[in-house]
């Protein structure tokens, strides 16, 4: 093989790869619109496990076996209270974050594959010519 058919097989390989990157920013980008228009709060990435309600942020698992000691300490009112809105706060700064790592994912991979695209595609026609 010789060093110009490599040059045009590396061009147009990259041209492929930046149109797959392309893809999957229109797809990120797409992604991002669905999530803010059609939810009333941006959706987190792990929704099923967290309970804010429960006051623990998470599912509390069943005992095994009861306790030696009958007495038991209850959680406050107050204390259950804070713990609700530190959860719900917590889900509000993820749900932020979430939407940002989205946008900036939409943004990098559409970003680079047309950077990449725009350099390669044509030095791989132009290749492919000579």
């Amino acid at each position: 093989m010789s060093g110009k058919a490599i040059a045009t097989i590396y061009f147009y390989l990259v041209s492929a790869a930046s149109l797959a990157l392309i893809v999957m920013g229109i797809f990120n980008a797409v992604n991002l619109m669905i999530n803010s228009t059609q939810y009333e709060k941006y959706p987190l990435r792990y929704e099923p496990g967290i309970d804010c309600e429960s006051g623990f942020g998470y599912p509390v698992p069943y005992k095994i076996m009861p306790p030696d000691v009958r007495e038991e300490a209850t959680i406050s009112a107050q204390d259950l209270e804070k713990q609700t809105k530190n959860c719900l706060r917590q889900q509000e700064l993820e749900r932020r974050q979430h939407k940002v790592d989205d946008f900036k994912d939409a943004i990098t991979f559409s970003l680079v594959g047309v950077v990449l695209f725009s350099i390669h595609f044509p030095l791989a026609r132009k290749q492919s010519r000579d």
